[in-house]
C-alpha cells in the first residue's frame, strides 16, 4: 500500500515513489537489548517495513547519535521479562546461510501494542 496510518499518531502516511517513509524521529529511546527499531538503508528516509530486534546495545545506531550516519529510531520493546526475552535469545542464535538468512524462517505468530 502506497498509504498506511502511523499508530502513533494516527495520521495517513505515504511512502514515496520507491516505497520509503518518512523518518520518524521524535523520541530519545536508546537501542538497548529487546527494542525494536526501524530498519532502512541508512540514508535519510529510506525505511520501509522492516524491523530489527536489538540483542544488544547498538547505541551507534542511536537517531541522535553522530557516531554513524546511519540512523535507527526505537519504536518499541519486547516487554516480556523470562519469556519474551528468552525467545529473542533463543531467535538471534538462529542458523543462517551465507547471505545471514535464517535457514528455517522465523515468524511471529503473536503480538500486541499496548
Amino acid at each position: 500500500h502506497s498509504e498506511f496510518k502511523n499508530l502513533a499518531t494516527g495520521r495517513t502516511e505515504k511512502r514515496d515513489s520507491g516505497g520509503n517513509i518518512k523518518d520518524e524521529f521524535t523520541v530519545k529511546l536508546s537501542n538497548e537489548p529487546y527494542t525494536l527499531s526501524m530498519a532502512n538503508t541508512g540514508k535519510p528516509n529510506s525505511g520501509g517495513s522492516q524491523f530489527f530486534i536489538n540483542t544488544v546495545h547498538n547505541n551507534f545506531l542511536d537517531w541522535f547519535s553522530n557516531a554513524t550516519p546511519s540512523k535507527h529510531p526505537v519504536f518499541g520493546r519486547v516487554i516480556k521479562e523470562g519469556t519474551g526475552h528468552e525467545v529473542i535469545k533463543k531467535i538471534s542464535k538462529t542458523k543462517t546461510d551465507s547471505g545471514d538468512s535464517p535457514i528455517k524462517p522465523i515468524m511471529v505468530i503473536s503480538a500486541a501494542v499496548i
